[in-house]
């Protein structure tokens, strides 16, 4: 029983830090986006409340990506639940931007929102998937190093 509870609170711990590290990269993409349509407005200052809200909203859909969605964004394709998981999500952002009248009810920004989001997402995926090939090419790299040096060990006894 002790262990099964090890096991829970590492995958708790786990997915925290996930959804930490996620909400950090969206919350910047979306602030981004927020400030270049400000700029474009001629506004020069952003509402501390609406930061609150954009990271708030973040972390929101963080946990919903992560265990409604099996975080979608890192998979290694596109399939059904990732599309789900990227049209949900915008969704929700959308919403969002809309009840907290981010970009002042101006229909076009919303849109180019929602398109910049799933661009994000988009790209986000691809992200993952060029690391984790990367980082399998490198482990099978260090592997075949391994087996070398350990032929190599064998018969110098």
């Amino acid at each position: 029983m002790r262990e099964k509870m090890k096991r829970a609170l590492k995958k708790a711990l786990v997915n925290e830090i996930s959804i930490d590290f996620k909400a950090c990269v969206y919350f910047f993409c979306v602030v981004f986006f927020y400030c270049v349509a400000k700029l474009c407005q001629g506004i020069f200052s952003v509402k501390i409340i609406t930061l609150l809200e954009i990271v708030l909203t973040n972390y929101v859909i963080c946990y919903i990506q992560t265990y409604l969605f099996k975080n979608f964004d890192e998979s290694d394709r596109f399939g059904t639940n990732e599309t789900a998981g990227i049209l949900t999500c915008t969704f929700l952002y959308t919403a969002a931007s809309l009840l907290f009248d981010w970009f002042g009810g101006s229909e076009i920004a919303t849109a180019i929102f929602a398109l910049y989001i799933i661009f994000t997402y988009i790209c986000v995926i691809l992200c993952y998937i060029v690391k984790r090939r990367l980082e399998t090419k490198q482990l099978n790299k260090l592997l075949n190093s391994f087996k070398q040096n350990e032929g190599r060990d064998q018969h110098e006894c």
